[in-house]
Parts: structure tokens; C-alpha cells; sequence
């Protein structure tokens, strides 16, 4: 079994490979991440993926299977990581009693062949209807810092979901059973 290299520092996705593999290399990759709110999602975070899996292939020593990854929430727009308080209540507002697509792209490459694979994970989520009281309440337990569309499923904003269709995986920033079954078609190892 070859190294796991994370090129990432999401607590989530450190727990979820963590949990298939010993000893994953945490090898954060900050790049400048350019999004266009009206660009296609899928694009933008394949993208992004690559750009931040390419930057550790680039400078990272270590040699094993690099996986990084990068999610969106999109509903008519992209809406990312909120920039403030009001950003976040405004994106929490606007997903209120909708339904949204998560997004997230994955790139996983070889170092040692070059082998690459960009692919995405797509799950529609849809929320219940939010008060501004209840928007606000959970804006101040500061867990939609740092996260796509301002809220975090794994935590207090599953408060927020009403359902989901799809990956819960891929809404908490890595899909693992399409990433299982990448590794394996793709680079012959599987995550057990």
C-alpha cells in the first residue's frame, strides 16, 4: 500500500481518509482559489482540485498517492466560503427552505507514475425553512467559518437539513465510495 498524501488540512477530510489509511502525510496546498460565482461548479472544482494536487506534486518529497479536494454549495450561483457574518447569514438566508447541490472535486495523482484523475461527486441537499433567530443562532456557534455555503452538515448545521440526495460524504468534503472506486479502477488499491 502506497502513502496517503492529503493535500489539504480539513479536519473532515483528515478524519475520513484517517480512517481507512494509517499515517496519512498532511501536506496543506494553499493556492489562490479563483471562483467565479457564475462559472459552471463542476469545472470549478475540478479545477481547483487539480490546481492544489499539481502544487504538491510539484514541491512535496514524499512519494505516494496525493488526494486533494475542493467543495462548493451552489444554488443559481457559487456560494463559497462566507467572507463574514452578514455573508454567511445572507448565504443561509438564500438556501433557506430551497434546495442546493453540493459539489466537490477531487483530483488523486501518482508521484511516482504521473497517473491523474479529476473527477466531482454531485448531492442536492435541501434545507428547512430558517428563521433569521435560528440563522443567527447558528452563525454564533462560528462553525460556518471556513465553509462552503456557511454551514457544516457533519456538525450543528445537519440542524439545518431537512434531506439529502446523494453522497453525505461528498457534503462533508470528500466523496469517499467514488474516491474507492477511482483508487481502485485507477491507481489498484482500495481504501481496505
Amino acid at each position: 500500500m502506497k502513502k496517503i498524501i492529503l493535500a489539504s488540512k480539513s479536519p473532515r477530510r483528515i478524519e475520513m481518509l484517517s480512517k481507512y489509511f494509517e499515517n496519512v502525510i498532511i501536506y496543506p496546498s494553499d493556492i489562490f482559489e479563483k471562483v467565479n460565482e457564475y462559472d459552471m461548479p463542476e469545472t470549478t472544482v475540478m479545477k481547483i482540485a487539480f490546481e492544489k494536487a499539481m502544487k504538491v506534486y510539484n514541491e512535496c518529497r514524499d512519494e505516494g498517492i496525493i488526494i486533494s479536494a475542493d467543495t462548493i454549495v451552489f444554488l443559481d450561483k457559487i456560494l463559497g466560503k462566507p467572507k463574514d457574518f452578514q455573508d454567511g447569514f445572507n448565504m443561509l438566508k438564500l438556501l433557506s427552505g430551497n434546495t442546493h447541490s453540493v459539489f466537490t472535486g477531487f483530483c488523486v495523482i501518482d508521484s511516482a507514475t504521473g497517473m491523474k484523475v479529476v473527477d466531482y461527486e454531485k448531492t442536492f441537499v435541501e434545507f428547512n425553512e430558517l428563521s433569521d433567530d435560528f440563522i443567527i443562532k447558528y452563525l454564533n456557534k462560528g462553525e460556518y467559518i471556513d465553509k462552503a455555503g456557511a454551514y457544516g452538515i457533519q456538525g450543528y448545521g445537519e440542524l439545518l437539513v431537512k434531506k439529502i440526495n446523494g453522497c453525505y460524504n461528498n457534503v462533508k468534503g470528500l466523496p469517499m465510495n467514488k474516491l474507492n472506486n477511482i483508487m481502485t479502477k485507477h491507481f489498484y488499491q482500495n481504501l481496505l
